[in-house]
């Protein structure tokens, strides 16, 4: 059997083959050169480039530069470019591909670049005017480990027409607040943010048009979060590290559905920012609560983390499934209660008790489950018994119908004290 009768590749369309190749590294697509006459110059008409940029050495750095010259510098104009991704994997390759960063934009903004990627160690602030120029782009993200030490901070251009972009994900470090408001409420098209936040200790966020949001935190100093998002449909709060000095929380969600919030290292101070969060996303539908809580020593204990003394819990007239995760001490169960008291609709509830990090004590290379400076008593979980015999997990179903309902109340009722009940 001859090589031409064996090679059943090369007599696929050369569409196909190019849709195929688009879906490889630039530098694997353009070793498929030396296959066949067909392949040779096929892989410089792929829609999407992904440029990767190594320790390379010396002799082998001028490869990278003659594949972006071939593959992109010199494309023809009537070969369109999709999308293009710029990754580096080291600081000391992130300088090649910083020094050719200019003339790689360049050619991408003549080119009708929908959707542009940049991650590695790179100082992007240079960059940042020619990126926001390119207006035909549908979809950016940007992440940069890169710090600044002079006091210097990531400042975002003003005046921009990027009436497309619909995707954002920022990844930066140090960026100046102001300027990432006025980034997201200019964007009149965007739909789907993505915001991971190192060192900023105030948010705020006013936008018509977002969707959907993933805010994370890696900021042990973050203090407030304002959000204003009248169309926001999904939302998801997550913080890395213990939280210190969050105080406040606000905002309106009005067509918020779905919710997964996730609260690391909090504790009696944090109450009014959590009861702000509550009353943020008060119109939602499905809510994930997952708080790990931090039970200071010399603090009166248990201290309510849901719900501040002197404040009413917010009405959920849409909630149907709601699944928290929470050191379930007695005030914790009760302000659930009262959740449930305050969701009429709701079919679904899922308790999950989460023992505070401190008191898992490491005895001789095994955990074991005994209270630091507190009694037993203080570490155990109020919720009722199920069937395997535990109270560290209930899971309720068809609360909707109204004997399930007041089984429900009536059950957990039973897990509050007789003097908190009257006080109730």
């Amino acid at each position: 059997m001859s090589f031409s009768q064996m090679d059943h590749l090369s007599n696929l369309p050369d569409e196909l083959l190019v849709t195929i190749l688009s879906l490889l590294p630039t530098h694997i697509a353009a070793r498929t050169s030396v296959l066949s006459r067909i392949f040779r110059h096929l892989w410089k008409a792929s829609p999407s480039l992904l440029f990767i940029t190594q320790d390379f050495p010396p002799p082998h750095d001028k490869n990278f530069i003659a594949m972006a010259d071939h593959a992109l510098l010199h494309r023809h104009p009537s070969l369109p470019l999709l999308s293009l991704s710029l990754k580096s994997s080291s600081s000391s390759s992130s300088f090649l591909l910083g020094s050719y960063m200019p003339s790689l934009l360049a050619k991408a903004l003549s080119l009708g670049l929908r959707h542009l990627t940049i991650e590695g160690y790179l100082n992007l602030l240079p960059f940042l005017p020619t990126i926001f120029s390119i207006q035909s782009l549908e979809s950016l993200s940007l992440t940069s480990n890169f710090h600044f030490w002079s006091g210097q901070y990531y400042v975002f251009p003003s005046g921009f027409k990027m009436t497309f972009l619909r995707s954002l994900s920022l990844q930066l470090y140090t960026v100046e607040p102001a300027s990432l408001s006025r980034l997201v409420s200019e964007l009149c098209s965007l739909e789907d943010l993505y915001l991971h936040i190192y060192t900023m200790d105030r948010i705020r966020l006013s936008s018509r048009t977002i969707r959907k949001l993933e805010l994370i935190s890696s900021y042990q100093k973050l203090d407030t979060v304002e959000l204003f998002l009248p169309s926001l449909e999904s939302f998801h709060m997550r913080s890395c590290y213990s939280l210190s000095r969050l105080s406040h929380i606000c905002g309106k969600m009005p067509l918020l559905k779905r919710a997964l919030v996730t609260l690391d290292g909090v504790h009696a101070e944090h109450i009014s920012a959590v009861t702000g969060l509550l009353c943020c996303i008060s119109h939602v539908e499905e809510l994930s609560l997952h708080v790990k809580e931090n039970v200071v020593q010399n603090v009166k204990y248990p201290e309510p983390i849901l719900l501040q003394a002197g404040k009413y819990m917010p009405n959920f007239p849409n909630l149907k499934h709601l699944d928290v995760r929470l050191f379930l001490h007695e005030r914790n169960l009760e302000a659930i209660v009262m959740i449930f008291n305050n969701c009429p609709v709701l079919e679904s509830l899922k308790l999950i008790h989460k023992i505070p990090e401190f008191t898992l004590v490491r005895v001789s290379g095994r955990k074991k489950n005994r209270a630091r400076g507190r009694k037993k008593k203080d570490r155990r979980s109020r919720l009722p018994h199920n069937a395997n015999g535990n109270c560290f997990y209930a899971y309720f179903r068809n609360l909707h119908l109204e004997e399930n309902r007041k089984e429900f109340s009536k059950l957990l009722r039973k897990k509050c004290s007789y003097k908190r009940r009257a006080q109730n």
